[in-house]
Formats: structure tokens, sequence, C-alpha cells
């Protein structure tokens, strides 16, 4: 399809008077349980029918429903043919009028891709394609091996940033799945249990230091000096077994072992601090809201309504140092690329502004 990119995509358009010709009761429940997947990773998704109850549909949260042909419904709601929409259906006619505009459409025969659709075998597939976490993590990737295949041998070092409790393991996990596919060596260092803002009033002994949000400046030196620097010159980092001041905070799996050829993953609360500043390659902060931030730290449904005490108690703590330290550190100045994480299931490249 031409200028086809999932990334792209925020409207699915669901023209169900081709689509549901032949469903029975468990080929409609199954379609609903597609929508349901569509629902949680954020997409608007509208449904076109001659014969459809808007009532059936209300537990939805982006989903809205046209009582009419899908050619009338195309003819009649402009917002229906912009680059940002996909539409589903077998109708030929419709499709070449989709063909047309600046939308893209899918379907199951052979005639789709004959109008210049993307043909599937199963509907359900296409929820491999309509992932956003996926492709952007996937986007990533191939940013990242870019970089890595310009210069294979010097090390490759990314920090990933974000409030506490935001989800960065999951993230983390994503971008490591991605690059894995994309056949890079990588690694990681989890720091958030020994660095974050969470330390920031621990009694330390006074020690000329770039910042006390650190467990410990054991800690601290052990990662920067035994594990960042070296690695950043380019030398083999192996550490057969666990430090004794580190255990118990799974920071990394041992026997632990870098190369030049690798890629380290750096993540944590607060990792954009000076001692950082000339080890960290490629800068990550994960966004979201302080209601979201605060639905996760007290883990609440992020999605309902809940007593704004709990926000209020985030914003008065631990969103109040957060914010601190972005200010005190300039970190937004830093960051290569924003993500916007208000959705585990749709977390996406913000665009520079």
């Amino acid at each position: 399809m031409k200028g086809f990119h999932p990334s792209r995509i925020r409207r699915l358009v669901f023209e169900l008077d081709s689509l549901t010709v032949n469903f029975d009761q468990n080929a409609w429940e199954n379609f609903r349980q597609y929508l349901c997947v569509l629902d949680d990773r954020d997409f608007s998704i509208v449904l076109i029918a001659n014969s459809i109850q808007a009532s059936e549909w209300s537990s939805f949260a982006k989903l809205s429903v046209i009582k009419s042909t899908g050619e009338e419904a195309f003819k009649n709601n402009s917002s229906l043919s912009g680059t940002d929409v996909f539409w589903f259906s077998e109708q030929g006619s419709l499709q070449k009028k989709i063909s047309n505009s600046n939308a893209n459409f899918a379907g199951s025969t052979g005639e789709t891709k004959n109008n210049g659709g993307l043909q599937y075998q199963h509907l359900y597939d296409t929820l491999q394609i309509f992932h956003p976490s996926k492709i952007t993590t996937s986007d990533l990737s191939t940013t990242i091996l870019k970089l890595k295949h310009d210069s294979q041998q010097v090390p490759l070092m990314i920090g990933i940033g974000g409030p506490d409790e935001c989800g960065h393991s999951f993230f983390v996990g994503e971008l490591f799945d991605a690059l894995e596919d994309q056949e890079l060596l990588v690694s990681s260092l989890d720091l958030t249990k020994v660095l974050g803002t969470e330390f920031k009033n621990l009694d330390k002994p006074d020690r000329e230091v770039s910042s006390s949000l650190w467990r410990s400046y054991e800690i601290r030196d052990w990662v920067i000096d035994d594990v960042l620097i070296p690695y950043s010159q380019g030398k083999q980092v192996f550490i057969e077994n666990s430090p004794e001041i580190i255990q118990g905070f799974e920071i990394c799996t041992f026997p632990f072992f870098l190369t030049p050829e690798m890629i380290l993953l750096v993540w944590g609360t607060t990792v954009f601090l000076p001692e950082f500043e000339k080890l960290i390659d490629l800068r990550l902060l994960l966004e979201l809201s302080e209601k979201t931030a605060a639905a996760r730290m007290f883990a609440l449904d992020e999605r309902e309504n809940f007593d704004k005490s709990f926000i209020e108690t985030y914003q008065m703590k631990e969103g109040k140092y957060y914010s601190d330290y972005l200010k005190k550190y300039e970190v937004e100045k830093q960051i290569d690329y924003r993500i916007n994480f208000e959705n585990f299931n749709a977390f996406s490249i913000k665009e520079q502004s």
C-alpha cells in the first residue's frame, strides 16, 4: 500500500456488512475480543453497518458507531479518509474508493490486493501489525542497529529513565527483545533499587559527589568505576560473582560480562545525572501524567477515576522529588527520544515539538 506505515494509524474503521456476513455467535464473540485488544492499545474504532446498536458497544473506551452503508459513510465523513485511518472491508467497490483517497484498507480476498490494499488470511492476524509498542521498539532497534553498524567495535550505552514504578522493566523487556531480533548482543543494568529520588534523604557521609540520589556511594562507585567507565573505554568487563554491596538488589545477573561489541541498557528513575553524562550515548525518557504515575505507584487502574487523594499524595512526595530532579539536572534538554508511556500496550515515540 502506498505510504502505509502502521505507526501513523490512529483510527480503525470496520465495515461490518461485508466483514461479518457469515458470523455466528462464536465468531461475534471472537470479534469483540479482537476489538478489546485494539481498544486497550488506544486505537479509535469506528463500526459501520446498516443494522447496529450503539448500546451493545458502550463498554469500549474509544468506539463509535455509524448506522449506514460503508460507501455512504465514506462519502459523508471526511474524517474517515485521512492518512491516519485504516479500513477493513471485503466490498470491492468501497475498496476502490478508499484506494483513491489518503486512507489505507485491508480485506481477505484476492480482489483486495488488486485494489491496492493489504490482504490477510485471518482478520486477527492484523493484531501483529497494529501493535504500537512493538512498532516503537522496532523503530528504535532499527535506529540503534544503524548506530552500532557504523561503529561495531565501539561501546554503545543507552539510558532509559522515567518516574518511580512507571514500568521501566516492561519497556526495557520489549526493547531488549527488539534488539535481539536484530541479532544484536545486549546486556542491561537495572538501577531502580539503588538509584532514585527515594534515597535523597538518606543519611550519607559528606563527600564531594554530584548527586545524593544513590542508595550508597559504594554502590555508585561500583556501577560507575567498575562497570560503566571500563565499558565506555572499550575494555572487556567480567565480574564473576556479585559484590557484597549490591547483593539482594538484582542489578544484573552473574557472572556479568560486557564487551565493546555489545549494547548496554542502563535503566532507572534518575539515570540522567552528571556522572552519566559522558557515558550514555542515547537517552530515552518514559513520560506519563501524574495521574498515571500515581496509579502505577499505588497499583490502581489508571483508566478509572480513582480517589484524587492518591494523586495529591504522589504530587507532594515522589512526584515532587522527581519533578525537582528533572529541573535541577535539566533532564529534558538531554533527551534523544521521549516516549509517551501512558499505556503499556500503546507506548510510542513523541514527535519533537
